[in-house]
């Protein structure tokens, strides 16, 4: 019954998330439904100041009556208080009995004040770094279960996407108001600036579709089997979120190919050891890859979760290989079985793209070899699975946002992918390349 719930606040938080234009709407729909569901007696949600200094409420469910007419004067310290350390220190910060804490002796007064004895805070977090935290206080010493743990921090990730949403709209708002005035060359940037817009709104777009997907009250399938994909959601889109923005420099180390590759087949062979998966290793010597091979790795992992979710029948198959040409490495990555790929509609016009500063293996694109425009989009179908389906774990580990994340991957890296919807003759067969330049 608790997942069934959690499934219920989880959906209900995301169809919010998808209508809201101000974050104080889904910040306060998130607390007045999520509170109760962990037993807390009243909840606050705190945003950072611009100097990164103070923490001041900005949303509150059940807050003392007594001290309500106050709450806007609150300011919390960054670094002070489970709130702060949370911030700090950008992680879940747990106290199960405030009183049993010397180190928190400055808060016990509060904490008698206010009728509260066990808290649970945790920071609201976006690319360029924490933006405030939520808070929830319990009456009595509180020891909370995992699940209500990734709940939170589920809540906590949505809240800080609106956030970051609602700025990143609002900043573009007055960067079209200012460029209307501007002369043609700033033309140019305003229309780079309107297509990060359009697939950061696609990436967002396809994770609420599937958490609301997921969360369907007429979905039959064990809740619990529905929340542990819903986890896995929010795993794909954090890393997203984490992704090295263009102010980040990337490793650059120099590497084999064929290592990443492996590492990322065994994760999956591991995963899934009912699948046939294989690596087609070229004869010749290869030459190594200045990149990160960290962020390589997770890229070819979610690569070849794709084609997993694709070759989830009797006689599928997945086919990993490495192909060099002058100039440029492919790795790619085919599949026989179900069809995973299909073509954006031609309404959504736009090219996909990472705009940043230049990696050490960025070349000119007369360096790859020539790939006409096709956008794709993983298909909802493919990755449904029914219970009891020895793939079902498979397909639980993928979702929609694994492929606009992978994309960003690869061109953060310096590279391109490559994407072939009908590489077989049955169109059963699809493939996946990640191209990059190198020097001979």
């Amino acid at each position: 019954m608790r997942d069934a719930r959690e499934l219920l606040a989880v959906r209900e938080v995301a169809h919010a998330f998808l209508l809201a234009e101000q974050p104080g709407d889904v910040q306060q729909f998130a607390l007045d439904r999520v509170t109760p569901l962990l037993g807390a007696q009243f909840s606050l949600v705190m945003q950072l100041s611009s100097d990164g200094d103070l923490l001041r409420p900005v949303a509150q469910h059940e807050w003392p009556a007594p001290y309500r007419a106050w709450i806007g004067a609150l300011r919390v310290r960054v670094g002070d208080g489970p709130s702060g350390i949370a911030v700090a220190e950008r992680r879940l910060v747990e106290v199960e009995d405030l009183f049993a804490q010397p180190e928190l002796e400055t808060w016990h007064e509060v904490a008698r004040e206010l009728g509260f004895r066990s808290i649970l805070a945790a920071p609201l977090e976006t690319a360029d770094g924490p933006i405030g935290a939520v808070a929830f206080y319990f009456a009595d010493a509180t020891q909370l279960s995992e699940e209500q743990r990734t709940l939170v921090r589920l809540v906590s990730d949505q809240l800080a996407a609106v956030t970051d949403k609602v700025r990143r709209v609002d900043a573009l708002r007055r960067a079209n108001a200012a460029l209307a005035d501007a002369n043609a060359q700033l033309e140019g940037q305003a229309h780079e600036w309107s297509q990060r817009a359009w697939q950061r709104a696609r990436q967002e777009q396809a994770m609420v579709q599937a958490l609301q997907r997921l969360t369907d009250p007429t979905d039959t399938r064990d809740a619990a089997d529905r929340l542990r994909a819903v986890r896995t959601l929010t795993d794909h889109a954090a890393r997203l979120l984490a992704l090295p923005g263009p102010s980040t420099p990337v490793r650059t180390d120099e590497v084999d190919p064929r290592t990443p590759m492996r590492d990322a087949l065994d994760r999956w062979r591991a995963r899934a050891p009912m699948l046939s998966m294989h690596l087609v290793e070229p004869t010749v010597l290869l030459p190594t890859m200045v990149t990160d091979a960290a962020l390589l790795t997770d890229a070819l992992e979610l690569t070849l979760g794709l084609a997993a979710c694709g070759a989830c029948t009797a006689d599928g198959d997945v086919r990993a290989s490495i192909r060099v040409e002058r100039g440029w490495m492919a790795l790619s990555v085919e599949w026989r079985g179900q069809v995973v790929l299909e073509p954006v509609p031609s309404t959504e016009n736009g090219q996909l793209t990472w705009s940043g500063t230049d990696h050490a293996n960025r070349a000119p694109s007369s360096q790859l070899p020539p790939d006409p425009l096709r956008i794709l989009q993983v298909r909802p179908e493919a990755l449904e699975w029914v219970a009891g389906s020895p793939y079902a774990a498979v397909k639980q580990a993928v979702a929609t946002i694994d492929l606009p994340l992978v994309r960003a991957m690869v061109q953060r890296l310096g590279g391109d992918l490559r994407l072939d919807a009908e590489a077989g003759l049955d169109a059963q067969s699809q493939e996946i390349r990640l191209v990059f330049p190198i020097t001979a």
